[in-house]
């Protein structure tokens, strides 16, 4: 049992049960509103935390942090999932509705006109998969002008996408929520698991549809005397129509070969409506019935069931990047990471360029890191202090950049940056300047230097003995966020 910011927690203990989903929404709310908390009061709760959790899956220890902060906490997530989970039903609902009504209007036999075979599996095959080539362009990412018009205007022919657009507006409590389940919009990781609940909700729907089109195909062959023909305005012979019904039925030709039907079935169940002699058939034209149904389950119900399990898949797999992908869910796995480091007060009122503490004030500081200082906003000596004092990290390496140098010693900073294991890289910026496209272009730059995995934290440095203020850090931070790296954020360390 391990003791962390005056919570006990016990890995063995089970914990409340919370899906990934609701995670996904709590915890980087949470660790906004937690951003008010002095930086070191949260490096020390976190650290400590973090040494209590035995995994070292980057998605088991944020989890496992959120159960120790928030042991029995409702958030938004809740709420959000319980909506989701309605949504769900509904969408089930109304797809079983809908497969019964269809399949009761193709199946519609008073006696007089037999069952329209290729009417059957127009409304029930045909139908239902034009709606599923709707969704998976749905999927496609909409780059281009053309693709993402037609996206627009199929969109509202998609009950997943409807669905989605009735949660965002549930979820409109917050601009950040919405935009989380934007599928055009947000981060990369959003929009990902926007599409893949688009997609998921799809499925429902046509699950739902074809499983109450097939116990309705089923329930009417039992209880019911069916009659089974096939007619067309279009002129196609037998030999033609014969190979066709072939083809479809191939998947099951060698397993249910009575469902296969024969040359001379399609011959004799052929059907002319003014044709009176066409109704003087015999009892075998209700042998299709098996092909019909077959017909459902192979091109209806099982592709929609395995498009259902693999967004499921899909879908936690994006909910997992919701939260991992998230700046501050990024620095939180920092400093879980970072060794103990204590001050003799919780902040330290100097700027960035303050002079170093006394080291009888501080633990051994092992979490190291590059620093780029842009513009000149601090010393060298003040960097390396407030890398110590407010973040915990020992500067191993220090390059400049920008500030009215040339294009070439701002790539030879990079070079210097790239050309070891750089790990953390701490970028120092005048809090007081805005965010200009610079500074932006050139952390897109130190991304592709510094590699994916390792995190990018822009300190902006404060002028004089002041702080850096509320407006300055949301500034820097909504600039930084606009970049949507998950693994870059701001930490002035205040």
């Amino acid at each position: 049992m391990g003791r962390a910011a005056g919570y006990l927690y016990d890995s063995r203990m089970p914990q409340p049960a919370t899906t990934l989903f609701e995670d996904a929404i709590d915890v980087p709310l949470w660790l906004e509103a937690d951003r008010l908390t002095p930086h070191a009061v949260r490096s020390r709760r976190d650290r400590e935390i973090g040494l209590t959790l035995q995994s070292r899956d980057s998605l088991l220890r944020v989890r496992g942090w959120w159960r120790v902060v928030a042991p029995n906490e409702e958030g938004v997530g809740a709420r959000l999932g319980r909506i989701r989970g309605a949504i769900t039903a509904v969408l089930a609902a109304l797809g079983v509705a809908l497969g019964v009504s269809v399949a009761l209007a193709a199946f519609q036999y008073d006696g007089s006109q037999p069952v329209n075979v290729v009417r059957l599996i127009a409304l029930l095959v045909v139908v239902p998969s034009l709606f599923l080539v709707v969704s998976l362009l749905l999927l496609l990412p909409g780059r281009v002008a053309v693709l993402r018009g037609l996206q627009d205007l199929i969109a509202p022919l998609n009950p997943g996408a409807l669905a989605l657009a009735v949660f965002r507006r549930l979820a409109r409590s917050s601009p950040e929520l919405s935009s989380a389940f934007d599928w055009r919009a947000g981060r990369a990781s959003a929009g990902r698991f926007a599409k893949w609940q688009l997609m998921r909700w799809s499925q429902v729907a046509a699950v739902g549809f074809n499983v109450g089109a097939l116990v309705t195909a089923v329930l009417l062959v039992t209880f019911t005397d069916l009659a089974f023909r096939w007619s067309t305005t279009l002129d196609l012979d037998g030999e033609l129509v014969t190979r066709i019904v072939h083809a479809i039925a191939w998947p099951w030709h060698a397993l249910v070969p009575s469902a296969v039907p024969s040359a001379e079935l399609i011959a004799e169940s052929q059907f002319f409506r003014l044709d009176a002699g066409a109704l003087a058939s015999g009892r075998a034209l209700a042998a299709w019935w098996p092909f019909t149904l077959l017909t459902i389950v192979t091109y209806g119900l099982t592709p929609r069931f395995v498009l259902l399990v693999v967004a499921g898949a899909r879908l936690r797999a994006a909910e997992r990047a919701l939260l991992l992908d998230d700046a501050r869910v990024t620095a939180l796995v920092d400093r879980m990471g970072l060794p103990a480091v204590e001050t003799a007060a919780a902040e330290h009122a100097e700027s960035g360029a303050a002079p170093v503490a006394d080291a009888a004030d501080y633990r051994e500081v092992k979490g190291r890191a590059h620093a780029v200082i842009w513009e000149g906003c601090v010393s060298a000596a003040g960097a390396r202090a407030h890398a110590h004092n407010r973040l915990g990290l020992e500067l191993v390496a220090i390059v400049e950049a920008g500030g009215g140098r040339t294009l070439g010693a701002d790539r030879q900073a990079l070079d210097a940056i790239g050309s070891g294991e750089p790990g953390t890289v701490v970028v120092f910026t005048p809090a007081w300047e805005p965010p200009l496209l610079e500074l932006l272009d050139f952390l897109g730059e130190l991304r592709l230097r510094a590699g994916a995995e390792h995190s990018i934290v822009v300190a902006p440095v404060a002028d004089g003995a002041r702080a850096m203020s509320a407006v300055e850090h949301e500034t820097w931070a909504r600039a930084v966020g606009r970049l949507r790296d998950p693994k870059l954020y701001v930490e002035a360390g205040a």
